[in-house]
C-alpha cells in the first residue's frame, strides 16, 4: 500500500467522523438556531469550537455543508418519481441517512402535519361500491327525490370549504401579527416613558 493511498484513507475516515459529529452537534444545538439575526453564525461557531475546527472552517462553510446534507437527505427520503437509481445515493446506501433522519426527520419542514383529509367521509370506498349501487338505483326511481349531487359539486364544496379554512387561518395570522406589532409598540412607549422619567431635568 502506497503512502498516498494510506493518506487518502485517513482523510476519508476523518471526513466521515467530522460529518457524523457535525450532524450530531447540529441536532443537539438546534435551540441555538433561533432565527434572530446572526444567531446561526454564532451557533455554527459554537459547533465548530466543540468539534475543534474553529480555525479550519468558517461558520459559512459549516452552514453550506449542513445545507448540502439536508438536500441529500431530502433526495434520499423523497426520491423524484420516475428517477432510476443510476448511481445516486438512496436511504439504504447513503451513510448519514439514519442519523439525519433522527436529527431532522420529524421536523414540520420535512414531514408536514396533515391538516385535512383528501378523501371526504361520504365518498364510498371500493368495497362498498357494489352494495350501494342498488340503494342508488332505488333512490333515483322515486319521483320526489332530488337529483344526486355530482362529483364536481362535491369537489367544489370541498374546495370552497378549504378556501374558507385558509382564509380564516390567514386572518388569524394577520390578527396575531397586528397584536404583536401593537404590543411591541406599547413596550417601546413604556420604555421611553420610563427612560424619560429617569433622566433628571
Amino acid at each position: 500500500m502506497t503512502l498516498s493511498t494510506i493518506t487518502s484513507k485517513i482523510i476519508f475516515k476523518n471526513k466521515l467522523i467530522q460529518t457524523t459529529l457535525l450532524i450530531k452537534l447540529r441536532g443537539e444545538n438546534d435551540h441555538l438556531f433561533t432565527g434572530v439575526k446572526n444567531s446561526a453564525t454564532v451557533a455554527w461557531r459554537t459547533i465548530l469550537e466543540k468539534m475543534g475546527l474553529q480555525g479550519a472552517f468558517t461558520p459559512l462553510q459549516a452552514r453550506k455543508k449542513w445545507d448540502n446534507l439536508k438536500a441529500k437527505y431530502k433526495d434520499c427520503k423523497y426520491p423524484g418519481s420516475g428517477e432510476g437509481v443510476s448511481g445516486k445515493p438512496t436511504a439504504a446506501t447513503w451513510p448519514w441517512f439514519s442519523l439525519m433522519d433522527k436529527v431532522i426527520g420529524q421536523r414540520p419542514s420535512i414531514r408536514p402535519p396533515v391538516l385535512l383529509s383528501t378523501l371526504p367521509e361520504d365518498t364510498p370506498g371500493p368495497s362498498s361500491a357494489v352494495g350501494d349501487q342498488n340503494l342508488a338505483e332505488s333512490d333515483t326511481n322515486e319521483e320526489d327525490s332530488q337529483p344526486p349531487t355530482t362529483g364536481r359539486k362535491r369537489k367544489r364544496d370541498r374546495d370552497d370549504e378549504l378556501l374558507n379554512l385558509i382564509r380564516e387561518d390567514m386572518q388569524q395570522q394577520r390578527e396575531a401579527e397586528e397584536r404583536g406589532v401593537q404590543e411591541s409598540r406599547e413596550r417601546r412607549i413604556d420604555f421611553f416613558l420610563i427612560l424619560e422619567r429617569s433622566i433628571p431635568k
